[in-house]
């Protein structure tokens, strides 16, 4: 019986003890805002755009709040035969250049020249574009995710003269679906529109393992079916420097990291951009130049059925009377009838058609 009360009592104060467990304050590093310099020059058309921000905290998912976007700055984008072209404030510390006949070259250098208003001035090591690598193919398969979807791949034959880095975007226009809003008796309006999904996803290659094979088969993305009807994709293959390569991985690896707590801390990472004046003053970000090859393609699937889309994409039609186009982000406006109802996105005229059964 004693024994029973002193297992009693030590098990009373063993859960006592947790309960009181003394609140240690940790310190926590409150680092100094850095400069942040994002940009890039292409043989793609213009304008081009320098973002200008400081590190610090984010408000909402990645909106920066007002007080740590640069609005104040000067900007100038140059050339290494002294061509230069200014970049005037637009909005959410972005600069955009105002001079249409500045457009990137392959073989000429580029860098970007910050001046902030305290007199600080900021520049980036010179770029230099490359040759473009003109993409071969575009293939599909189909996934029965919901919502279904087609994913989109690649083939390119990799030069073997000189070393090669890429780096790809992927965006598509997919056909949306609402229950419309009524335009009389029997009539619905607005039901249908096309929606623009971006593939966010960093995808960056190095051709030191496969130089003058093809890469086969680079996946692109995802183009996801909630509706009957086309898909217009457009396909960005940037041919970037090695150094451009290097501060991506850099940032890929860091962005990837499984949370393991032997894992090394999170580290800022140095771009190409420092203080003329003090290289220790360093800057993150990165002002990058490369040329640029696209390719567009219409994708028309077949096999689509009702069934398949009760399935996978019922529940991404929103419920009772909408207009499509205010639905879904990045929609694809157009005006009432007698305009045309539900236009392709435009650019697509003259892009390769491409079925996809499965």
């Amino acid at each position: 019986m004693q024994l029973r009360l002193i297992i009693i009592v030590a098990a009373v104060v063993s859960l006592t003890g947790h309960g009181c467990i003394k609140q240690i304050d940790v310190d926590t590093r409150n680092e100094k805002p850095v400069l942040v310099v994002e940009g890039l020059v292409t043989t793609d058309s213009v304008p081009y755009t320098v973002k200008l921000s400081y590190s610090g905290p984010f408000t909402r998912g990645n909106v920066i709040a007002a007080e740590f976007l640069e609005k104040n700055a000067t900007v100038i984008i140059t050339d290494d035969a002294g061509n230069t072209t200014p970049l005037a404030y637009i909005d959410e510390g972005v600069y955009e250049t105002t001079d249409p006949a500045f457009i990137g070259q392959v073989g000429k250098s580029y860098s970007v020249i910050v001046t902030l208003k305290d007199g600080k001035k900021y520049v980036s090591v010179p770029e230099k574009i490359n040759p473009p690598v003109p993409i071969n193919s575009i293939s599909t398969s189909f996934n029965f995710f919901t919502p279904s979807g087609i994913n989109v791949s690649i083939d390119v034959n990799d030069p073997a003269a000189n070393e090669n880095y890429y780096k790809w975007s992927f965006y598509a226009w997919v056909p949306r679906k609402t229950n419309g809003i009524s335009c009389g008796v029997g009539c619905l309006m607005y039901e249908y529109c096309f929606q623009k999904v971006l593939n966010n996803q960093l995808t960056i290659l190095s051709d030191a393992a496969i130089n003058g094979n093809k890469i086969k088969g680079q996946q692109m993305g995802t183009s996801p079916i909630y509706w009957f009807g086309k898909h217009y994709i457009d396909i960005r293959q940037q041919s970037i420097t090695r150094e451009a390569f290097q501060f991506l991985q850099r940032l890929n690896e860091q962005l990837n990291r499984t949370g393991n707590i032997l894992d090394p801390l999170p580290a800022s990472i140095k771009g190409n951009v420092y203080n003329a004046a003090d290289p220790n003053d360093f800057v993150l970000g990165y002002f990058s130049a490369a040329s640029v090859t696209h390719k567009r393609a219409i994708l028309v699937p077949f096999s689509i059925t009702q069934f398949l889309l009760d399935q996978t994409a019922a529940t991404f039609i929103p419920a009772g009377p909408k207009i499509c186009f205010e639905s879904f982000p990045d929609a694809l406006f157009y005006p009432p009838s007698p305009a045309t109802q539900n236009p392709p996105p435009p650019g697509w005229e003259n892009a390769e058609v491409i079925e996809v059964h499965w």
